[in-house]
């Protein structure tokens, strides 16, 4: 396995401070065709067939086979792939009978192999972007703005009819889907649900296959539309995070690099990524509470498990993170374009104007939308996200919930991962220093991988898992617990984000070599979970699918990197798989190109507050 180098300041930056890689450009080009091709050509993507959509490229978030699901899925210990769907004339769904035993089966696989989280689709586009700049294809800003028409129109891409809006999460007259007390009923202001399908009527992988025979349906109608090895799509969730990276995060670093790319100062207002964001800023307003965090998920949408409805007054610390990221792209935007874009009427200028003072009063504190004030997302993150019982960020809690004794109570538990990795690479290490102590921010990653952090068999840190809960940590290999390249890339950006801002700071220095070792070790063994590397690695002997390379068969001339180093209930509540990923690929691009994407210039810097 290659080795990586010592980290290195070239002289032809693009974005700041530069660590070597450890891929060639030839497995760059390998994970770019996986990431750009059809999934009948074994890659991320399929073709629109609808409205504005026909002809498009556009991105799913796994790889996934019938073989998968049925060989090795639905042999393991407890699993059974029965299942019965039953047809409802009252709503027109066709959905697993709740009682079968493969029931929940079915939802995942045809999740996977069907869906799109759209915090997947913008690290792809991110990916794209990246490649783009590169130079290593023509048409890949075209093929990542496919995902900004996707958002606008609002509709699946192989939908049987063009219904605009389908998929933004308006609000019900039962009141299901409101925004912390507002009504949204204009679809270019809700929120998307996080992850959408093809189709509303969407095919069981197992259709036409020998895997069918564990499937039936009852009660089926005349329309030739259903049948059975199809169901319709359950997973109706508007989520903040997902809707920070899907609006903000992703569309806008990829607009700028789009920009940077053709020499221009600015992304034009009229472009359809910052049109889209604008849109979706008051559904996010709407959502900030008093305190100033921002509420996880929208009145009446269930949780990853069961059927029950989130508690609306809950919030996620990892989403603040993205949130507060995705506002800091817009705000720089907005301000290129005041500064450089000439043709803006007086209309346009104050819409920016507009934007600005209220991405200011999210970031900082003052009015809502409702009447109400708030204290800002930093205020939030300063005053009560931190755990400094255990030097690390709370998961999340409830936010001026009426029936909680207080204005917040915290979740202590489980502990995660993504909290703290993209909370202090968002925050940066001068600002927390600030709030908590010189030194603070190195110790969060210390706390986080002494519980987190996988480590190899040669006693050599790997890489994070997901929780507290994984197995992990303690500074020696348990073979049952569990990598994720995600969020390993995710801890990767991290600590390039201390490495490069220590250096800037007075004493921070001391720091630095620790780190280093860390980041060297961690950007080795991320490649174990490339889908070359990953059928050969000892230390997933114990948790890989024997037959993994016939399970999932990839071309030579595609690389992708897996989710996770084995099948794995996350308690957070849903499965890793040990499956190709378009985020975890995107990710590694993301490292490739020394591109922080939480950062308005994409460096590893600090961000300005």
């Amino acid at each position: 396995m290659k080795t990586l180098f010592p980290l290195c300041i070239l002289s032809t930056l693009l974005y700041g401070q530069s660590f070597e890689p450890v891929q060639t450009d030839a497995q760059i080009a390998a994970e770019l065709k996986f990431l750009t091709s059809s999934t009948d050509q074994v890659g991320f993507t399929y073709v629109g067939t609808q409205g504005a959509l026909n002809g498009l490229s556009l991105p799913l978030s796994y790889y996934s086979t019938a073989d998968y699901w049925g060989q090795y899925v639905g042999t393991l210990p407890g699993n059974n792939l029965t299942v019965v769907d039953v047809y409802n004339g009252g709503d027109y769904t066709l959905t697993p009978n709740p009682s079968s035993p493969g029931a929940d089966l079915q939802v995942e696989r045809v999740n996977v192999f069907y869906g799109t989280d759209i915090y997947d689709a913008s690290c792809w586009q991110i990916a794209l972007g990246l490649c783009g700049k590169a130079g290593l294809a023509s048409n890949l800003f075209a093929m990542a703005e496919n995902q900004d028409t996707l958002l606008n129109v609002g509709y699946d891409g192989n939908a049987s009819q063009a219904s605009a809006n389908a998929n933004r999460a308006t609000t019900h007259q039962d009141g299901t889907f409101q925004y912390n007390g507002a009504s949204i009923t204009n679809g270019q202001s809700a929120y998307f649900f996080r992850m959408v399908t093809r189709n509303w009527l969407s095919v069981d992988p197992f259709m036409n296959t020998s895997y069918m025979k564990y499937v039936s349906a009852q009660g089926l109608p005349p329309n030739p539309d259903y049948q059975a090895g199809k169901i319709t799509w359950l997973d109706w969730k508007p989520i903040t995070g997902e809707n920070a990276w899907g609006f903000f995060i992703g569309p806008l670093q990829t607009a700028l690099l789009k920009a940077e790319a053709q020499g221009s100062s600015y992304v034009p207002f009229s472009s359809s990524s910052v049109q889209n964001a604008l849109g979706a800023l008051y559904a996010l307003r709407c959502m900030q509470s008093e305190l100033g965090g921002v509420y996880y998920a929208c009145k009446g949408s269930l949780g990853n498990q069961g059927d029950q409805p989130v508690n609306p007054y809950e919030v996620s610390v990892e989403n603040n993170a993205s949130a507060l990221a995705g506002l800091l792209i817009l705000e720089r935007i907005l301000n290129d374009e005041l500064q450089n874009e000439t043709d803006l009427n007086a209309q346009q200028k104050q819409q920016v104007e507009t934007a600005l003072d209220q991405i200011h009063a999210m970031i900082y504190g003052g009015a809502t939308p409702q009447g109400a004030t708030t204290k800002g997302i930093l205020s939030f993150f300063k005053n009560n996200a931190w755990d400094a019982s255990v030097g690390i960020f709370y998961q999340g809690g409830l936010a001026n919930d009426p029936k909680s004794p207080g204005d917040w109570m915290p979740t202590s538990e489980p502990k995660a991962v993504d909290v703290s990795t993209w909370g202090v690479a968002v925050l940066g290490v001068p600002l927390i220093d600030s709030w908590y102590g010189a030194g603070t921010a190195y110790e969060i990653w210390q706390n986080v991988k002494s519980w987190g952090g996988f480590y190899g068999p040669d006693g050599s840190l790997w890489g994070v898992g997901y929780s507290d809960q994984d197995g992990n940590g303690g500074g020696k290999f348990d073979p049952n617990g569990i990598i994720s390249a995600e969020w390993t890339a995710g801890a990767i950006n991290l600590l390039r984000c201390l490495i490069t801002q220590y250096q800037a700071i007075s004493g921070g220095g001391t720091y630095v070599a620790d780190l280093q070792k860390d980041h060297d070790s961690m950007m080795e063994h991320l490649m174990t979970l490339r889908n070359d590397l990953y059928v050969t690695t000892d230390a997933y002997d114990s948790v890989r699918p024997a037959n993994y390379a016939s399970l999932i068969e990839i071309p030579q001339d595609k690389l992708a990197f897996l989710y996770a180093s084995k099948r794995y209930m996350i308690p957070f509540g849903w499965f890793a798989n040990p499956l190709p990923s378009t985020t975890s690929t995107s990710w590694a691009i993301m490292l490739h190109y020394n591109f922080n994407p939480f950062s308005p210039k994409g460096d590893y810097e600090s961000s300005s507050y």
